[in-house]
């Protein structure tokens, strides 16, 4: 049975369709209603829905645009299904499918399974109202992650790095969205952790802007909300004072598939973090505001301010974390991982390119004619593989910034991982272009 999907009146929106199988008609209202919740300004989802099985995998085959992504109703007892997952795991052209299964119930030994399969996430019947748009929103957002992970190693994904906020209100869910964006991509699929994260980097960042940057202290905060003033505009009169004018709020991330540890730092003059009012004492319970450090001490893991208190750090480990088999690309090349230290030379301008290299931690700067052009991280995947692919010289220098680990990948292990999984290259021919792109858009 084929099931119509949602249309939508809005030609110029984005268009992320993607394959799901299912036959239970709370499942296929649930996953219409969430393709519908997560539309945004300049993209909308489409979910090819279908009961027969085959047609699922067709539409992975032929109709899918701009997204690998397969939605499948998991049932144990249809053999049927688990023998398509494997075939899809070993099928040449379709090992980057990015799949997620909707499931009422999953032993350990069925997960086990599955997750061999390539399946990145599971959602539990009760969680697909909540979770699946957020879901299909940030794999749709990033595809190359998802579908790397399904030739190289899990353990190596991390997102590292700084966010710099501006002193508005209005920008606290978008960078919020970005740090949760990271978590999922690293491996944290549990709701209730990625609910908590979600709500204490708001109540965080939110602080840092009012409280830390814009120097909004508890009483004057007390007669915004008695008075019922907008906070958005006050924050926004408040930042563009000459002594606000300049600070800025910078939250730096170190996010790998075992916890996220996210430290939150303003421009302001701190503050004692032993004297906040406790919300839970009897005298305190009908505060107006006040109780975001408190209930953001009860959701994380770790948390603790410097002394002069401008900045807070926050852990958050991972419960259930989705692992994955080892990569292929570790298979397919017989070289050994290789450590620089920092200052080292990775290779330098007009030498032979016998090797790219993906990356798996640490900073790498690019240099051409002694000076630094660009700097690679792990999100960049690959470093080398422009003079690689085209059999030319290298045409610049690349040294370790800090101490960084890489896996060298051979013409040899190229060829064969390109034998075995031709989606690999297209894989790599869309990370190229998208580049390319970048490039071009440097120099306009």
């Amino acid at each position: 049975m084929q099931i119509p999907h949602i249309k939508t009146m809005n030609p110029s929106k984005e268009k992320i369709s993607f394959s799901v199988y299912a036959k239970t008609p709370k499942i296929i209202n649930e996953i219409q209603k969430g393709a519908q919740n997560a539309e945004e300004e300049d993209k909308f989802y489409q979910p090819h829905i279908t009961s027969e099985l085959y047609k699922a995998v067709d539409y992975l085959n032929y109709g899918q645009s701009k997204s690998r992504l397969f939605i499948v109703e998991f049932d144990a007892n249809d053999e049927e299904l688990i023998n398509t997952l494997a075939k899809i795991h070993d099928d040449p052209w379709l090992h980057g499918t990015v799949i997620v299964v909707i499931s009422s119930k999953l032993s350990k030994l069925e997960m086990d399974q599955l997750l061999k399969f390539g399946v990145i996430d599971f959602i539990s019947i009760n969680e697909i109202k909540y979770k699946f748009p957020t879901v299909i929103k940030i794999i749709t957002s990033n595809t190359e992650i998802f579908e790397s992970q399904q030739f190289i190693a899990e353990h190596s994904t991390q997102k590292k790095g700084t966010i710099t906020i501006k002193n508005s209100l209005l920008l606290v869910p978008k960078a919020t969205n970005i740090l949760l964006n990271f978590c999922y991509a690293v491996g944290f699929r549990n709701l209730d952790t990625y609910s908590k994260i979600s709500i204490c980097l708001h109540e965080m960042i939110t602080n840092a802007i009012e409280h830390g940057n814009c120097e909004i202290g508890y009483s004057m905060k007390t007669n915004i909300i008695n008075q019922n003033l907008n906070i958005v505009d006050i924050v926004k009169e408040r930042a563009s004072l000459p002594e606000n004018l300049n600070k800025r709020v910078r939250v730096r991330y170190n996010i790998n598939s075992k916890r996220a540890v996210i430290v939150v730092i303003d421009e302001g003059k701190g503050f004692n973090s032993t004297d906040i009012p406790n919300p839970l004492n009897e005298d305190n319970v009908f505060m107006v505001h006040g109780r975001g450090i408190m209930m953001t001490r009860t959701f994380v893991d770790e948390m603790s301010y410097n002394t002069k208190g401008n900045k807070v750090r926050l852990v958050f480990y991972n419960e259930l974390e989705v692992l994955r088999r080892e990569g292929d690309l570790h298979q397919l090349t017989s070289e050994p991982v290789l450590h620089l230290k920092a200052g080292e030379v990775l290779f330098e301008d007009d030498s032979e390119s016998d090797y790219f290299y993906y990356i798996l931690s640490g900073k790498l700067g690019v240099y051409v004619n002694n000076k630094q052009v660009a700097i690679s991280t792990p999100e960049d995947m690959f470093v080398g593989e422009m003079a690689f692919l085209h059999h030319n010289r290298r045409t610049g220098t690349v040294k370790a910034l800090s101490s960084a680990k890489l896996l060298p990948i051979s013409r040899n292990g190229f060829i064969n991982m390109i034998k075995k999984y031709p989606y690999a290259g297209v894989f790599l021919a869309r990370l190229l272009t998208k580049r390319l792109a970048e490039k071009n858009r440097e120099t306009t």
